[in-house]
Order: structure tokens, then sequence, then C-alpha cells
């Protein structure tokens, strides 16, 4: 089984899918993180805590080096404009992360996205992105994930979506998502608000969400 996930930032792939890593990795599978929004030199730090992090697992790691949105000129001014939809002068990014993104799709079995919903432009770029490259060239089967520390969707996925709950590692998650020392301080103060969060999303027993189109949708997205 080869697994690529598509992490919008640095942190997004770990914070979000790491309770699973282990149980993906223990088989043999080929587990591969594609971060895109990890470009310049503002992201440097995030880039080394995210080496990091992906280390304790057998994870191949890939950056595509796009600024993320705070850094791509004055589409986006601030935080609130970062959750309004993607700028129009971003369509170009959109097509450059669908080309960046295609070589690592032929090969894939299993193609994990960010969800994209009430969440950063950055993840919704990718998500679309992705989806484009892999409309034009894989067979993979495409699961969905839900971004921490974003509020859930719905239980439902937003209706043509069904949800499957996983048993997830939660020691192993919250061990590699403590290494984002500057996001963990930044967002949540320190690293017991942290933990305390992530357990609320993962819930009590620790599981990892996966999103799929039900067969409506499926058919309705073609």
């Amino acid at each position: 089984m080869r697994r690529v996930v598509v992490s919008p930032h640095p942190d997004d792939a770990v914070w979000s899918c790491g309770g699973m890593f282990d149980a993906w990795t223990a088989g043999g599978d080929a587990l591969t993180v594609v971060t895109v929004f990890d470009g310049g030199p503002a992201a440097a730090v995030r880039r080394a805590e995210d080496a990091a992090a992906l280390a304790a697992w057998p994870v191949r790691s890939v950056g595509l080096g796009f600024p993320d949105a705070a850094h791509r000129g004055n589409r986006y001014p601030g935080p609130l404009s970062r959750r309004r939809g993607v700028h129009p002068d971003d369509a170009g990014t959109v097509a450059a992360v669908a080309a960046a993104l295609a070589p690592f799709l032929p090969d894939a079995d299993v193609l994990l996205l960010p969800l994209a919903e009430r969440t950063h432009v950055d993840h919704v770029i990718a998500r679309t992105a992705a989806e484009r490259a892999a409309a034009a060239g894989t067979a993979a089967d495409v699961v969905y994930y839900a971004e921490f520390p974003y509020a859930p969707p719905p239980a439902a996925g937003g209706g043509d979506l069904e949800v499957t709950a996983h048993r997830a590692d939660f020691s192993a998650w919250l061990r590699g998502s403590l290494v984002y020392r500057s996001q963990v301080t930044e967002l949540f103060g320190g690293p017991l608000r942290f933990g305390r969060a992530l357990a609320r999303h993962a819930r009590t027993p620790a599981v990892w969400r996966e999103h799929r189109r039900t067969a409506q949708g499926a058919t309705a997205s073609k």
C-alpha cells in the first residue's frame, strides 16, 4: 500500500493524521508526506520542526516550497481574509500546485487530502489542486481528513461524505505533534493546552476519522 498525504503546511499532516502513522507504516506500507506551503525564509523554523517530527516514522517527506497566504503579496492582509475563500489572483497558484503535485500521484494507492471545510485558504487550494491533479492522472483512492485544530465539520461531512473512525495511537500522535514547538506556543500558549485540545479532537478512545465521498457524491462530482 502506498499512501500520499497532502499537507497544506508543515504540521498539518502530523497534527491531523499522526495517530495513524504507526499503523500505516508498521506493515511496510510506503507513506509520503507532501507539504505544499512551506516556502520562504519565514517558514525555516517550521520546516525544521516538520523534518524532526516526521523522522520518528519511516516517512518520505517532500516540500513543494510555495509561500503561504500571508506571504503572497497583499491578497490576504489578515487572518480573517484567509478564511474567506481563494483570491482571484491565486488561480495561478492552484494550477501551479496541481502541476507540482502531479508527479507524486500516479503510483499512489491512497491519496489523503485536507477536508478544507471552514479552515484556511491554503488548505482549500491544496485540496482543489490535488483533486485537479488526481483527476488528470491517478486511480488512487481519495480520502479526506479533518484538519486539527480547526473546528470539525458536521458528522455527515457536509452531506456527500461518509465518515469512518479508526482507532488511533494518541501517545504517538501527541508526541509527534509537540515537536512543532513554534506553533504549539503561538496557537496554544504551550504543551498543556495543546495536549488537551488534541485529546478533545481525538476523543476517548482516540480515533482518526477518514472522510470518503458517498456513491451519490462521487457521481455528482464528475
